[in-house]
């Protein structure tokens, strides 16, 4: 087995890349190699005759092998563990395409799983096309956002759904050729791990190799034994005869989730989360929903596009809190909730959270080990009294007049927990812009928008608590006069010391979004590979064709080299957060 996330660039000079573990791709992989790591340490008897032949993930790391891991990202050594079966390029070029090579040479796995977003779609092709140069019946399997957004069971109707640039539909035009074997979108892990095991009992016992027909088969008779009874979404066989099997199980439950690094060591040191003379701390990502409340319509993350998701409540509060001292066993000093909106904006939810998570800090060592077993030794009791963290929120539930009071206790409690850190999507300070976007719901007593996120921004400050944003230009109603305003008014706000991270982004069409479909932009070509050039590299998932029609190639030139100047070193860049190519090759 060996697992890769698609990269979402071809360069390591200058560009703005994904900080971080690669989260998404270690939580769909979570229950196969639970399942396979049981099946691997249980009795021949005792084992389910299914699980007979499965695919080998090693064993999972212990605390020796965590706390030796390198910080650059490489993975040293031959250990038999999970954490070894990961290649993690984060850009795609000549040279990570050798190391490639050397690693599907060396390792020749059975089975390739790349999970890429749309903007990492084009490379994870050609990671695939690599791959089968180089071992022709490798099992290639594509999964991630991009498969989420483009490929869909329409129960309804009772027929697949997909987008022009899904990976099935450009296999059936003739856009791409037959490097990938399989997609699975939706509940990834739980689908994954069902068609991994139809692949091990596919096994040609000559060659060692799976075949279309066969996989398609045992997934045939899988699903006539009750498998794939947890879980929602499709899985598409691409071979010459395409088998699509919809999967209608429950809704995998939250709680029920496998963690993403019990198999994964951490790497990641985010530079928000400062640790004195040793840099940065190691940052874990975690999330309680997956999908956002509101429906911004350029946000492929939004529930309008990615419909709605489980989701952790007021009753689940016990299971976080035991889920993070968990990943602080694993390594983590600092952890960054990834969700689209933290605890989905629920602040009755996020103050109980805090005050609980509070209290138990202040409990001595030996009672805090009491009460949660699994911070005994590998100083994760250490690490979780003095551990940092942080959240997304917007600009409106900070500033909830009908919560006004409980807000101001829940960021109070957040602090004294140890949140340190806010992430707020501006997206413009532009009122012309921002009357368009769902976020800035509640304009009530005709309150700009502009002055609501300036006071947004000084309640954190009363709170103690630091703020990064992310600032989108080319949504309807963007001109050159409103890029300047915008600009300038992030800088007034850099100036006064209410922001300490400003990330500039240019709109990128996301296949499904409203805004997409309101351009015209039914058809992204997010398969045909190419290389980026400036001034796109300096944006995150920017390329040619698919950013927004209301910016020219020189108002993106403008943008980066005007927000470069004005904001200074506030402006988010590759630092140290971001690795170098030379340093996160998985060899």
């Amino acid at each position: 087995m060996l697992a890769l996330l698609a990269p979402v660039s071809n360069t390591g000079e200058g560009v703005v890349s994904y900080p971080g573990d690669p989260m998404c791709l270690y939580g769909a992989l979570a229950v196969t190699i639970d399942e396979s790591v049981r099946a691997r340490n249980s009795r021949w008897e005792d084992r389910d005759p299914v699980r007979d032949v499965y695919p080998d993930w090693g064993e999972y790391p212990d605390d020796a092998y965590r706390g030796a891991v390198s910080d650059d990202g490489i993975r040293h050594g031959d250990h038999d563990v999970t954490d070894m079966r990961v290649f993690d390029p984060r850009v795609w070029n000549p040279v990570t395409r050798r190391a490639l090579t050397t690693v599907l040479t060396q390792r020749r796995p059975r089975v390739l799983l790349i999970s890429a977003v749309s903007a990492a779609h084009r490379y994870a092709l050609d990671i695939a096309r690599t791959a089968k140069t180089v071992l022709p019946d490798c099992y290639t399997v594509l999964g991630g956002r991009h498969a989420d957004e483009t490929m869909r069971w329409a129960a309804g109707a009772g027929a697949l759904d997909t987008h022009p640039s899904a990976t099935l539909r450009l296999r059936d035009t003739g856009r791409i050729g037959d490097e990938v074997d399989a997609v699975v979108a939706g509940d990834g892990d739980h689908l994954l791990d069902v068609l991994m095991t139809a692949v091990a009992l596919s096994l040609d016992r000559d060659t060692g190799w799976a075949r279309h027909d066969d996989v398609a088969e045992r997934l045939r008779d899988l699903a006539s034994a009750g498998w794939g009874t947890v879980g929602r979404g499709v899985v598409a066989l691409l071979g010459k005869r395409p088998v699509v099997f919809p999967v209608l199980g429950d809704a995998a439950a939250v709680r029920d989730r496998v963690a993403p690094y019990k198999a994964f060591a951490i790497r990641s040191r985010f530079s928000v989360f400062p640790a004195g003379e040793r840099g940065f701390r190691r940052t874990a990502h975690m999330m309680t929903t997956a999908s956002c409340p509101f429906r911004c319509a350029f946000c492929s993350e939004s529930a309008a596009v990615a419909g709605p998701a489980a989701r952790l409540g007021s009753d689940d509060v016990g299971h976080v809190i035991g889920r993070l001292a968990e990943t602080t066993r694993y390594g983590a000093e600092a952890v960054f909730f990834d969700d689209p909106v933290f605890w989905s904006g629920q602040w009755r939810t996020i103050a109980e959270f805090a005050r609980r998570l509070a209290a138990l800090r202040r409990l001595p060592r030996a009672q805090l080990v009491s009460a949660l077993p699994v911070l005994d030794g590998a100083n994760a009791a250490g690490r979780f009294l003095d551990l940092q963290w942080g959240v997304q929120l917007t600009v409106d539930l900070i500033l909830d007049q009908r919560h006004s009071a409980l807000v101001t206790e829940s960021l109070d409690a957040m602090r004294d927990s140890g949140c340190t850190y806010v992430y707020i999507g501006i997206e413009s300070m532009a009122a012309s812009v921002m009357d368009g976007v769902h976020k800035n719901l509640r304009k009530r007593n005709g309150q700009p928008w502009e002055q609501k996120v300036r006071g947004a921004l000084e309640r954190m400050r009363q709170a103690g608590i630091r703020v990064g944003t992310s600032i989108l230009f080319g949504l309807d109603g963007e001109t050159r006069a409103t890029i300047e305003h915008t600009i300038d008014g992030i800088g007034r706000l850099i100036d006064d010391g209410l922001i300490v991270v400003a990330s500039p982004n240019v709109l990128t069409y996301h296949p499904g979004t409203p805004i997409a479909r309101a351009h015209g932009k039914a058809d992204l070509d997010y398969h045909t590979l190419l290389d980026n050039r400036e001034p796109f590299t300096h944006f995150e998932e920017a390329y040619p064709g698919v950013v927004s029609d209301l910016l020219t190639e020189d108002d993106i030139w403008f943008i980066h080299e005007t927000a470069a100047a004005r904001w200074g070193s506030v402006r988010n860049r590759d630092e140290a957060d971001h690795h170098p190519v030379q340093s996160t090759l998985a060899l």
